[in-house]
């Protein structure tokens, strides 16, 4: 890839991310020039001697390529996504994300989004949701929380639910887990591209279960 073009890309799909948490934006745009010293003009270069071949005094060395910007690790983002690495991601989904972006504070509903360095989707998504001191027994979260069109999962927090949500016209269907914490609520969930199946989306849900535990903030 073009160093020119992968800055392009980087700035592009920062920009996206920006509407999630407003903090990549340095990280996105920088490298599009690399910090290069320009080449002298040709009226500073020394003029070659009379006895130089005119083919030596015309040519001119090659430009060194300018390697493209590097991208900060997920944890880099700070916020939710403090705990975030890709390459447990990547090992849990078989999918690569390259961009990390975190919004909220503390005391309020917190997210972590994670997207591919050159297109909008897949991106996986984690909201932690605080429940302000409040009591809120299993029975009362799937009373408030848990959707109709969901089922049951063990092994996370108090109760826990999964989702397929249905394909729309610009994305594939949603896969998506969520759970009750000692203090939060949590989701997590992973858009698909479009055209996935909801076979291959379903697939997902039992390795977002499994990638849980990895990214619940200590």
């Amino acid at each position: 890839m073009r160093p020119r073009t992968t800055a392009r890309r980087l700035a592009r799909v920062a920009g996206l991310v920006l509407a999630f948490s407003g903090l990549l934006s340095a990280a996105a745009c920088s490298g599009d020039e690399g910090g290069a010293k320009s080449s002298p003009s040709r009226s500073e270069a020394a003029a070659p001697s009379a006895s130089e071949p005119t083919a030596a005094a015309t040519s001119a060395s090659p430009s060194p390529s300018v390697p493209p910007p590097s991208l900060p690790a997920a944890a880099a983002a700070g916020g939710l996504c403090a705990s975030v690495t890709f390459t447990e991601v990547r090992q849990a989904l078989g999918l690569t994300f390259q961009i990390a972006a975190a919004s909220g504070k503390s005391g309020s509903a917190r997210t972590c989004v994670l997207t591919p360095l050159e297109a909008a989707l897949p991106d996986l998504t984690f909201v932690a949701t605080p429940l302000g001191g409040d009591e809120v027994s299993a029975e009362d979260y799937e009373k408030d929380f848990v959707p109709d069109n969901s089922s049951e999962i063990d092994g996370l927090g108090r109760s826990g639910y999964q989702q397929l949500i249905a394909a729309t016209g610009s994305a594939g269907p949603v896969a998506r887990i969520g759970w009750l914490g000692d203090k939060n609520v949590y989701t997590l969930s992973l858009a698909t591209e479009q055209g996935t199946g909801s076979t291959e989306a379903k697939a997902y849900l039992p390795k977002l279960q499994a990638l849980a535990p990895k990214v619940i903030p200590t």
